[in-house]
């Protein structure tokens, strides 16, 4: 019984869970999907993920490495290359706060595509470790969850938003 007070089963750590679901659905079905609507669930999906992913519980790692990545390459570029064909001329937009622009002279272009499937893969990846409902494997998976949440994903969530919300309330010229 008291494995149901681990950290794995605070109401903060079930509300994600529940919110990175509907994330990797909505990617996992994106071939069925119109990129209006597409993105319109992105819209939404984008500011709850990062907000779960605020308010979950930090924990150590207990260096087991028992934790294992079950997307792989290829699970990657699959999905990576239905978002693509489903954002077209949307895909790519300007990455303002990366890293390297300092370095650079050229405007740095990212893609939705890519963005989104990196998200999912650190989401699908925690979700399914969370799945097995061992404890000390999901302390683990928690501990890197939050930990690309700092150094990754948090940030790609805030960036994406911005070009989902420019791809919806794009206007273009026939508009004006």
């Amino acid at each position: 019984m008291e494995d149901f007070q681990h950290v794995g089963y605070s109401k903060e750590v079930i509300e994600f869970v529940t919110v990175a679901k509907e994330f990797c659905d909505l990617v996992e079905r994106s071939d069925r999907e119109e990129k209006k609507p597409f993105l319109l669930q992105l819209q939404k999906l984008l500011p709850l993920i990062y907000l779960k992913g605020c308010l979950l519980p930090g924990c150590e790692s207990n260096e087991l490495e028992m934790t294992e990545e079950v997307v792989t390459e290829n699970d990657y570029d699959f999905l990576r290359e239905r978002v693509w064909q489903l954002m077209a001329e949307d895909d790519d937009y300007l990455e303002v706060f990366d890293d390297n622009m300092q370095f650079n002279e050229m405007p740095v272009v990212a893609s939705i595509a890519e963005k989104v499937c990196d998200i999912y893969q650190d989401l699908k990846n925690f979700i399914s470790l969370y799945q097995h409902g061992m404890p000390d494997v999901i302390q683990e998976a928690l501990w890197l969850l939050n930990t690309n949440f700092e150094f990754y994903w948090g940030k790609t969530c805030t960036s994406l938003l911005r070009a989902v919300h420019a791809a919806i309330y794009r206007v273009t010229d026939e508009e004006i």
